[in-house]
């Protein structure tokens, strides 16, 4: 039993926005995701569908519905991108992907979490969420080009 028993955080959290972006083929996670919850090796993914909100809760490799998540250590953050199957699934029938004319875009959904810390687990909602394009990383099309060798 500790003397804080009953007592919950107030005010705001410094570690930033916890967002959780959703793509095409991938669902990415904010730095500041990883940062909360400790840089989990391992996390599941929960989806309630009745309410239109998804939790991330770390876990570990035992889990059966455990997911590879952070490889990096708290100075190396960076964000984490998951092209699990099963996850694009259960994210993806909440929104509407529009088709683009740029090749070089991409659609997204970014949604905003709230984290509660008797649980451990930050939570997303659907509703709210703030759609957009970004453009695609890797290389530019066309820089891929052949050389011929030098004999």
């Amino acid at each position: 039993m500790s003397i804080l028993d009953g007592f919950k955080e107030v005010g705001e959290s410094n570690n930033g926005k916890l967002t959780m972006t959703v793509m095409l083929e991938s669902v990415r996670f904010s730095k500041n995701v990883s940062a909360v919850l400790g840089f989990p090796k391992y996390v599941k993914v929960l989806v309630n569908n009745d309410e239109k909100k998804f939790a991330i809760q770390k876990c570990n490799d035992k889990d059966e519905y455990a997911i590879r998540f952070a490889t990096k250590k708290p100075g190396e953050a960076s964000a984490v991108t998951l092209r699990n199957v099963d996850l694009l699934v259960a994210t993806q029938k909440f929104f509407s992907f529009p088709e683009l004319d740029d090749p070089t875009k991409i659609a997204f959904y970014a949604l905003d979490g709230e984290y509660y810390s008797d649980e451990q687990v930050i939570v997303f909602n659907v509703e709210g969420a703030k759609n957009g394009t970004v453009g695609k990383r890797g290389p530019k099309a066309g820089s891929h080009r052949k050389t011929s060798q030098a004999k």
